[in-house]
């Protein structure tokens, strides 16, 4: 597990992670694609309640879970 910070890049599709932003929970899900340049990530939310998009200037710190 390791905290990915703003770097959206780093993460794959598939990977498990969950997403804090100003120290509250946003979203737990699975990477569902990241933007070539890794400024935007799209998380599957756990539960089936959609997919959520993060954008590289929401502040928001990525931790990555082992699967």
């Amino acid at each position: 597990m390791g905290a990915r910070g703003d770097d959206f890049a780093l993460v794959l599709p598939g990977d498990p992670v969950t997403v804090t932003a100003r120290g509250r929970l946003a979203v737990s899900g699975t990477v569902d694609a990241v933007a070539p340049d890794g400024s935007v990530l799209w998380v599957i939310e756990d539960g089936g309640q959609g997919r959520h998009m993060v954008h590289c200037t929401d502040q928001a710190t990525v931790v990555r879970h082992d699967p």
